[in-house]
C-alpha cells in the first residue's frame, strides 16, 4: 500500500514538472503572438480582410465576397467572422489582428492536448515547443488574414478525428463525430484548402483502420456534410470558367515551391533572403548573400530528417503501441503533400507557406519522433545529436521572429507611411491617385484625399489621371507592386503617363512606387 503511495505520488509530481513546463512554453507562444502586435501598419492583404468584413449586414458582406474576381470569394466564413469581431472590439491594428492571435494560441492548445491523448506527455511538450517558437505561426498569428483560423480549425477537426485514432472504443465518439462533421463543414467555407487536409486524413485513416465498417461509419456523414460547400463551389462561374477568378500564378518552377514551402513551415518566412526583394533583381545572388544561414537550416533539416527516419523505424517495445499512430501522421503528411502538389501543378497557382497549414500540422506531430530515445550507447549518442537539432531548429524560428520585429527589410508595405505622406503633399494644385493597392486602408490611415484610380483605364492613362484630378497641375501616382499591376493590365506606367506629363520625382518605398508628375 505505502509502495503505491510513493508510486502515485511520483506520477503526480512528474506530471506536475510536466504541465508546469508546457504551460511556460505556452506562455512564451502567447508573448511572441502578442508581443507589438500593433507595431506594424496592416498591408495589402490585411487591407482586403477589412474590405471584405465591413458593411452593414451579412447580406452586404456576402453580396461583396461573391462578386469579388479574386481567391477571396471562397473564403467568406472568416470575413464574417472577422465583421462580428469587429462589432464587438473595433477596427485599430490591435483588435482585427487579436483575432488572429488568439486563434494561433488556440491551435497550440488544441495540438498539444492531441498529442498528449495519442503520444503521451514527451511528445506533447516538444511539439509545443515546436509550435510556440514556430516562426511560421508566429508571423500569421499576427496577420489579419485566415490562416490561424484554418489552423484551428485543422487543429479541432484532428483532435476529434483523434478521439477514434486508437483501436479501441472510446466515449464520446458519436460527440466528436458530429463535432468533426460541423468543423469540416464550416472549414470549407473558409478555405477550399480544408478539403485538402481532409482528404488526407480521410485517406490515412483507411490505410490505419482495421475496421473498414467503422471507417463508412465515420466519413460518411462527413460526405454529407461537405455538400453546401461542394455545391457553393460549383455553383460558383469559376466552376466552368477558371479565369474568372485571379489567383498569383507561379513564376517558378515547382521544385522552387516546394523547397520555399518547407523552408516556410520550418523557419518562417523571415529567416533567410527577405520575400519582397526575391520579386525583382538577382534571386541567386541574394540567396548567396544569405548563404551560411541557409546552409545551417538545410544541415539542421536534414540531421533531424535522418533522426525522423530513423524513429520511426525503431523496433523498441517502448514504442510499439505508437506505430498506427505514427503511420498515420505520415500519411497525412504524404497524401496532403501529394495532393497539393497536384493542385499546383494542375491550376499552376503559386503554392506558399501560408497555403499550407495542412502539411505543417502533421509536420509538427512527426518532427517528435526524431527525439525518440534509443537503448544503446551509439543510439544516445545520436540521440544526443538529434535532440541538439532539434533545439538548433528553435533558436532559429527565434532568429526567423527577431527579424519579423525588428528588421525593416522584413516589412511589407507601409500604408500608415504611405497615407501619411499622400495627406501631407496633396493641395489645390496637387492630387494624389492610388493606382493600384488598397484604398480602404487609406482612410484608414487619416487620408481622404487621394482619389481611387484602381478602375482607371490604363489604355489612355494620361487622360484619366487629367479627368479624376480636375486638371491639377501635379498629379502623384501611387502604385503598389506596380511590376506585377503592369504584367496584369498589360501596360507601362512612364510611357503612358509621358503623353501628357512630365516625370518630376520618384520614392520607393517598401513595395510601393510614388511618382510626381507635373503636366507639360
Amino acid at each position: 500500500m505505502l509502495l503505491q503511495r510513493t508510486s502515485l505520488e511520483r506520477i503526480r509530481s512528474s506530471n506536475f514538472k510536466y504541465y508546469l513546463i508546457i504551460g511556460l512554453t505556452l506562455a512564451i507562444g502567447i508573448f511572441l503572438r502578442f508581443f507589438l502586435l500593433p507595431d506594424k501598419s496592416l498591408w495589402l492583404d490585411e487591407g482586403a480582410s477589412l474590405y471584405y468584413s465591413d458593411g452593414t449586414s451579412i447580406q452586404d458582406i456576402v453580396a461583396t465576397i461573391v462578386t469579388t474576381d479574386t481567391g477571396d470569394r471562397f473564403q467568406p466564413f472568416y470575413y464574417l467572422v472577422l465583421h462580428f469581431w469587429r462589432q464587438l472590439f473595433g477596427s485599430s491594428e490591435f483588435a482585427v489582428r487579436s483575432l488572429s492571435a488568439l486563434l494561433g494560441i488556440g491551435t497550440i492548445v488544441v495540438l498539444c492536448t492531441t498529442a498528449w491523448q495519442l503520444y503521451g506527455r514527451k511528445h506533447a511538450l516538444w511539439l509545443t515547443l515546436f509550435l510556440s517558437f514556430s516562426a511560421y505561426g508566429v508571423y500569421y498569428s499576427q496577420q489579419t488574414r485566415a490562416y490561424t483560423l484554418l489552423l484551428f480549425l485543422a487543429s479541432l477537426q484532428l483532435y476529434f478525428l483523434s478521439q477514434i485514432l486508437p483501436q479501441k472504443n472510446v466515449r464520446g465518439t458519436a460527440i466528436a463525430q458530429v463535432l468533426f462533421c460541423l468543423t469540416t463543414a464550416v472549414g470549407l467555407f473558409c478555405s477550399i484548402f480544408i478539403g485538402i487536409y481532409t482528404l488526407a486524413l480521410c485517406i490515412a485513416h483507411l490505410l490505419v483502420s482495421k475496421n473498414i465498417k467503422r471507417w463508412l461509419q465515420w466519413w460518411l456523414p462527413v460526405a454529407i456534410a461537405c455538400v453546401p460547400a461542394a455545391i457553393f463551389y460549383l455553383a460558383s462561374p469559376v466552376a466552368t470558367d477558371p479565369t474568372k477568378v485571379h489567383v498569383t500564378p507561379s513564376n517558378q518552377s515547382v521544385i522552387q515551391n516546394i523547397a520555399f514551402v518547407f523552408y516556410g513551415l520550418l523557419v518562417g518566412e523571415t529567416y533567410g533572403p527577405p520575400i519582397e526583394q526575391m520579386r525583382g533583381g538577382d534571386r541567386l545572388q541574394l540567396v548567396f548573400n544569405y548563404l551560411p544561414i541557409l546552409l545551417l537550416f538545410v544541415l539542421v533539416a536534414g540531421i533531424i530528417v535522418i533522426g525522423l527516419v530513423r524513429g520511426l523505424k525503431a523496433r523498441s517495445p517502448e514504442y510499439k503501441q505508437y506505430r498506427p499512430i505514427d503511420r498515420f501522421f505520415l500519411i497525412t503528411f504524404s497524401a496532403a503533400f501529394i495532393i497539393a502538389l497536384a493542385f499546383a501543378i494542375v491550376t499552376k497557382f503559386n503554392w506558399l507557406p501560408r497555403h499550407s497549414f495542412y502539411i505543417y500540422i502533421p509536420l509538427a506531430f512527426l518532427l517528435p519522433i526524431a527525439l525518440r530515445s534509443g537503448s544503446s550507447s551509439k543510439k544516445t549518442n545520436w540521440q544526443h545529436l538529434y535532440r541538439l537539432a532539434f533545439i538548433v531548429l528553435l533558436l532559429l524560428n527565434l532568429y526567423a521572429n527577431y527579424n519579423y520585429y525588428f528588421e525593416p527589410r522584413y516589412q511589407r508595405e507601409n500604408y500608415r507611411e504611405i497615407a501619411q505622406y499622400l495627406s501631407k503633399n496633396n493641395s489645390q494644385d496637387t492630387k494624389s491617385v492610388l493606382l493600384y493597392g488598397v484604398p480602404y486602408l487609406l482612410p484608414y490611415y487619416g487620408d481622404t484625399l487621394t482619389i481611387d484610380g484602381l478602375g482607371l483605364d490604363t489604355t489612355k492613362l494620361a487622360a484619366e489621371v487629367s479627368r479624376v484630378t480636375k486638371n491639377a497641375n501635379t498629379a502623384i501616382i501611387a502604385i503598389s507592386d506596380q511590376a506585377f499591376w503592369e504584367k496584369k493590365r498589360n501596360f507601362d506606367l512612364e510611357s503612358s503617363m509621358a503623353k501628357s506629363y512630365k516625370l518630376e520625382s520618384h520614392l520607393q518605398l517598401t513595395n510601393f512606387d510614388i511618382y510626381h508628375y507635373v503636366k507639360k
